[in-house]
């Protein structure tokens, strides 16, 4: 445990990794230079959504079946606080510029601005059926929300939680993730099998990307521009070259793949199996699996779970 608090309190702290197990209500914190599980800790029903707040002090997991967040502290190394978040809380995303989060509440259709400092709600934003996946952009201004049953996104100006425009996507879109320049956002549609690309100042999609089967969640790699793309039912991770607008190939990874996560330092993906219990590690230039990590069962960890 010694360890763990030196690197984790270390200005330059090595990434880690924090993977919500949803069968076991437990988070397993994984050291990413040495692929070690440092701990695994409780925390509320059936995790799904992590987010790493803006300071990197603390982490935040939505507890589905227990309706709230758990915030660890990666100072004191425990759970210091747990935060009510409506009905079913899915994905979570920390504000880079501000001391709140955002929280898709999928039976309430709802999206929740919680202040982290009282853990009190500061506004709600009405949205969709089965409000699932949230991004950010790193300069605080938009805010993409994609609602499962309605088979769109909406695109909110923060902080006047202001509805811009909804963007019709394919069908069932789940994972979100926006571009490091905040120009682009991509969407993994569950039901039609591909991504879609919308430009953020225009408002609409620009163009679609046939995948593999049930694409989940998308991890972006700035600097090849290319996109990961977990595929749940196929068992694959489908790389997506947007200048050529194709999909280059697809790697072999664990059974059932959900949550992907892009580690720049490293120049890693790390795909959550929670099917098999397990962290497939993908070289994102050799685009070559250079690792397995056991984890147990029930592994999920939605949105961007690696404090880097």
């Amino acid at each position: 445990m010694f360890a763990f608090a030196s690197i984790i309190a270390a200005p330059r702290a090595a990434p880690f990794a924090f993977v919500t197990n949803h069968t076991t209500d437990s988070v397993s914190v994984l050291d990413v230079p040495s692929r070690a599980i440092l701990t695994t800790m409780a925390v509320g029903t059936t995790p799904a959504g992590v987010a790493i707040g803006r300071h990197r002090r603390y982490v935040y997991f939505a507890n589905t079946e227990s309706s709230n967040i758990s915030v660890f502290d990666t100072r004191r190394l425990e759970v210091t606080a747990t935060i009510a978040a409506g009905q079913r809380p899915f994905g979570i995303v920390a504000d880079p510029k501000r001391d709140r989060i955002y929280v898709a509440d999928q039976d309430g259709r709802t999206v929740m601005s919680i202040d982290i400092d009282s853990g009190k709600r500061t506004s709600k934003l009405i949205v969709g059926t089965s409000p699932t996946g949230l991004a950010i952009n790193s300069k605080a201004t938009r805010l993409l929300v994609t609602n499962h049953g309605d088979n769109n996104v909406m695109l909110f100006a923060i902080p006047m939680q202001r509805l811009l425009t909804t963007i019709p996507v394919g069908k069932g879109p789940v994972g979100v993730t926006i571009s490091a320049d905040g120009s682009l956002g991509f969407v993994a549609n569950l039901h039609s099998n591909d991504v879609t690309v919308i430009n953020i100042s225009l408002g609409r999609e620009i163009f679609r990307i046939p995948v593999g089967n049930a694409p989940y969640a998308i991890a972006h790699d700035p600097v090849l521009n290319y996109l990961f793309v977990t595929n749940r039912d196929d068992n694959t991770v489908s790389i997506l070259d947007l200048k050529k607008r194709r999909e280059l190939t697809q790697v072999a990874v664990g059974h059932g793949p959900q949550g992907i996560d892009f580690i720049d330092s490293h120049r890693q993906l790390y795909v959550i199996n929670s099917l098999s219990g397990s962290i497939s590690v993908i070289d994102a230039d050799s685009q070559e699996i250079v690792g397995l990590i056991r984890t147990g069962d029930g592994t999920r960890a939605f949105g961007r779970f690696v404090l880097q």
